[in-house]
């Protein structure tokens, strides 16, 4: 069973290692990405401006909000296209992909990326019953 959870999380870091991505971000640039995922296609400064301080009262300036742009450029969340009159800022993870590659950073950073160690932490060092194991073993196997 642990070697099923260990080859998932290794499928999940390779992932995220290919693609250089930093999966972690603060609260105001997570504001962008939600806005990010829900819109595919990728979205201008002026919206995303709008968005943050029109739909979300945010009262930011420009400079606040292309910091928040650069730094999700840097952890590689987001890509900006030139090609067009304006730049457009598309997310270059989904929703789940980063989900997993946070999930996969807080195993290697607080458990020693073992998934023994965590599945012990996860359980208080109890045995998982039978039932736990099996609905483990599904999530698992339909990742795979």
């Amino acid at each position: 069973m642990v070697e099923i959870f260990r080859t998932s999380f290794q499928l999940m870091e390779e992932v995220i290692m290919d693609n250089n991505v930093k999966c972690e971000m603060s609260q105001s640039e997570s504001l962008i990405m939600d806005y990010l995922w829900k819109n595919d296609g990728g979205k201008g400064f002026s919206e995303i401006m709008e968005y943050l301080n029109g739909e979300l009262h945010k009262n930011w300036k420009k400079q606040t909000i292309n910091t928040f742009i650069r730094h999700l450029i840097d952890k590689g969340l987001i890509s900006a296209d030139a090609s067009q009159k304006s730049r457009r800022y598309s997310a270059t993870l989904t929703p789940a992909q980063y989900a997993r590659g946070k999930a996969n950073k807080i195993l290697a950073d607080y458990y020693d990326g073992s998934i023994e160690v965590f599945i012990s932490a996860l359980t208080g060092g109890k045995q998982l019953s039978k039932k736990s194991v099996d609905e483990l073993h599904g999530l698992v196997e339909s990742e795979l």
